[in-house]
């Protein structure tokens, strides 16, 4: 069970709403519980333990902060800060964004060990070509969006310049750089920096891509496993798409550890070449059960491709990909 993070607000309406959304978010680490005044909270608090408390700035009265209710976050109602000991969060801008400064402040105030799922294991799905060009971002965007119809799936850009702020019109605050840190440095608190960092495309979940390409070139293969394992033990995701590229450590590893490998090409002499050998060099190193696992796709042209990846579900892409993903969307 993980620890309780009591809401507490009068304004019913606001109250609800939150609770509903925290409550139905993806890898949220704690119980939510609703409070709608102050003396439903204090008769809880005396028979439960609390691990967090929000509230807002108006419940947040001197019999409350006697009480046992663990750390407080005040949801104000301005944006001045109340009280330097007390951290705060701006009540109205959207749901999402309060979600983020909760979890940024969960996982800097380390207040609850790690949290395990006991779901199934994740799907790892890989999608990789040795040839440039063949749309292998827009085919793992496309996949994603169509999984996560019906599967809670998370995307990883696993390329050295992925360009996908652009792509998606978005400005990432942080980057993958610091989920490697706390995955070496401060375990206990890499699921809840994780949550905080996670962006949202549709109803498909993203971890922001490395912005330094020295960052990127730098993470192991071993730390690469490693990443998808905790991701896996600590949150609820039933698939993890891998966009894996040529500049990643350990490249023929990584796609070991895939169940099912999407490998794009285009229909040219040039292309089939370099799958050819792609497979030779796969068979001769020992590698051939990547081969194995292998899904090669040939990329019809797509006309009128839209600039950026949201656009994506609206063109022919997306026919293509289903007829290529079926067994996986069964």
């Amino acid at each position: 069970m993980n620890q309780i993070l009591a809401v507490c607000d009068s304004e019913i309406e606001y109250a609800y709403q939150l609770v509903d959304y925290l409550s139905n978010k993806k890898n949220f680490p704690f119980q939510v519980q609703l409070f709608t005044s102050e003396e439903t909270l204090a008769n809880y608090s005396l028979n439960h333990p609390i691990a967090v408390t929000l509230i807002a700035e108006k419940n947040y009265s001197p019999k409350i902060q006697m009480l046992p209710i663990g750390k407080v976050v005040i949801l104000s109602e301005n944006t001045l800060v109340l009280e330097e000991k007390i951290k705060s969060i701006f009540k109205f801008q959207s749901i999402e964004q309060i979600i983020k400064e909760l979890l940024d402040w969960v996982a800097k105030e380390g207040i609850v060990g790690r949290v395990t799922s006991d779901r199934k294991s994740m799907k790892l799905i890989g999608v990789y070509s040795p040839v440039g060009r063949c749309l292998k971002t827009s085919f793992s965007f496309v996949l994603g969006q169509l999984l996560s119809k019906k599967h809670k799936v998370l995307y990883i850009n696993m390329e050295s310049y992925s360009g996908l702020g652009n792509l998606l019109h978005k400005e990432f605050e942080t980057d993958m750089s610091e989920l490697i840190y706390h995955l070496q440095n401060s375990k206990e608190k890499f699921i809840y920096r994780m949550g905080s960092m996670t962006e949202r495309a549709g109803e498909l979940d993203i971890l922001p891509p490395f912005h330094s390409y020295l960052d990127f070139i730098s993470v192991s293969k071993e730390e690469w496993i490693q990443l998808f394992r905790e991701i896996e033990i600590g949150s609820d995701y039933e698939y993890l798409i891998l966009d894996l590229s040529d500049a990643i450590q350990g490249l023929y590893d990584i796609l070991r550890v895939c169940n099912v490998v999407y490998t794009l090409h285009r229909q040219d002499g040039f292309s089939m070449a370099k799958i050819t050998q792609y497979e030779e060099v796969l068979k001769k190193s020992n590698y051939e059960d990547i081969w194995r696992k292998t899904k090669c796709y040939s990329i019809p042209e797509i006309k009128n491709l839209p600039p950026g990846l949201q656009q994506l579900t609206y063109t022919e892409l997306v026919e293509y990909v289903k007829d290529c993903i079926h067994e996986d969307l069964e």
